[in-house]
């Protein structure tokens, strides 16, 4: 049974949750890549609390193939970015017919708030910053510990994202989960991601070096292409690894420079979806890539990843560490958390070298130097 007591709009949880009453259960989840893999954790663990719960998802359209081969959600409900009030009015009929008993929003934003707040669902639980009255189940981030940076100002403690989503969970008395992403391949898209390497030359066997040349974040997170290219040609002539170079829609072009100038290939046309970028880095042997959302990709399949970071707190991200290098820079303006480098210059990204990523990523596989 649920007890709660109720300061202002804050809900503390003063014992466990009876499950058998939660039904039906709906989970916003997070709206990045990055984000939702390092939420997966805390799927796992609703599913583990509420096993025979109807539990549904309301995620952006594109996270859909990165939830395939999971048991986390009976129904993916599709929640686009953007159309105004009339999309807003949709995802709350949608959320009142459903008749959920739960609802766990994950983001913290006002606009995720407000869903399930108008669709009347009786338990809200999420972060209440930002969204007065909206979450009668939650609790504030931790706002007793702040930093100051010189240049961006003061923004709440970063702690580990897993984290963060499982302190959530915690106002409901579940059990405890752990924080190593989980995800799964399905066997057609194994299968499929199989026979594309080898229509393009590349057979099972041989061991893959993933390069992650992109960030949707900004230009800021960008390592130069010239020394992607570099870290190609370095561990294809040292070590006889082949590289290919991942990318998004937006970067074919700057894929593409890479993969010619490293003798590298580029994953471009097509562009992988995410089902099957699962898949492949699933046969990676070694990532190298900037603060993005694929690197929590390798991390879910225990690849071996070396981590570029450079205007961001790598303390957001800093889980599943026992085999990631992180090389970052500390800089006086670093992390900044800009997307474009206020001084124009990029330093904190400029200043890893190709020979301090290259040590890393030897050492992370036990090759010589």
């Amino acid at each position: 049974m649920l007890q709660i007591a109720q300061t202002s709009n804050i809900v503390s949880v003063s014992r466990p949750v009876d499950c058998s009453k939660i039904e039906r259960i709906w989970i916003r989840t997070p709206n990045w890549l990055g984000d939702f893999v390092m939420a997966t954790a805390s799927f796992a663990r609703i599913r583990s609390a509420f096993p025979s719960a109807h539990v549904t998802a309301g995620m952006r359209p594109y996270l859909r193939e990165l939830a395939s081969g999971n048991d986390y959600f009976d129904e993916i409900v599709e929640t686009p970015k953007g159309g105004g009030l009339r999309e807003l009015m949709r995802q709350v009929r949608g959320m009142r017919r459903r008749q959920f008993d739960l609802a766990v929003v994950l983001p913290n934003s006002p606009a995720t708030g407000l869903v399930p707040f108008l669709a009347r669902v009786p338990l809200r639980l999420g972060y209440t910053q930002g969204r007065p009255g909206m979450m009668n189940l939650g609790k504030s981030a931790d706002v007793r510990r702040h930093w100051w940076n010189r240049r961006s100002g003061p923004r709440r403690h970063p702690n580990p994202m897993p984290e963060y989503y499982h302190d959530l969970l915690d106002q409901l008395g579940l059990p405890p989960g752990g924080t190593h992403p989980e995800l799964t391949v399905t066997a057609e898209d194994d299968q499929w991601v199989g026979e594309h390497l080898e229509s393009i030359g590349i057979p099972k066997e041989q061991k893959l070096l993933l390069l992650v040349v992109g960030a949707n974040f900004g230009a800021s997170k960008l390592w130069m292409p010239e020394r992607f290219a570099a870290i190609a040609r370095h561990f294809q002539d040292k070590h006889g690894m082949r590289a290919l170079v991942l990318v998004g829609p937006a970067e074919i072009e700057l894929g593409e420079r890479i993969a010619e100038e490293g003798e590298a290939i580029a994953l471009t046309r097509p562009v992988l979806p995410l089902n099957a970028l699962k898949g492949v880095v699933k046969r990676g042997a070694l990532m190298v890539t900037g603060d993005t959302g694929p690197r929590h990709l390798g991390n879910a399949f225990d690849l071996p990843v070396v981590c570029l970071i450079g205007p961001n707190d790598p303390n957001y991200t800093n889980y599943c560490m026992e085999r990631t290098a992180l090389i970052r820079k500390d800089l006086e303006c670093s992390p900044c958390q800009r997307k474009v480098c206020p001084l124009g210059t990029q330093q904190c990204m400029r200043d890893i070298t190709v020979e301090e990523v290259a040590r890393a990523g030897e050492e992370l596989l036990g090759l010589p130097h």
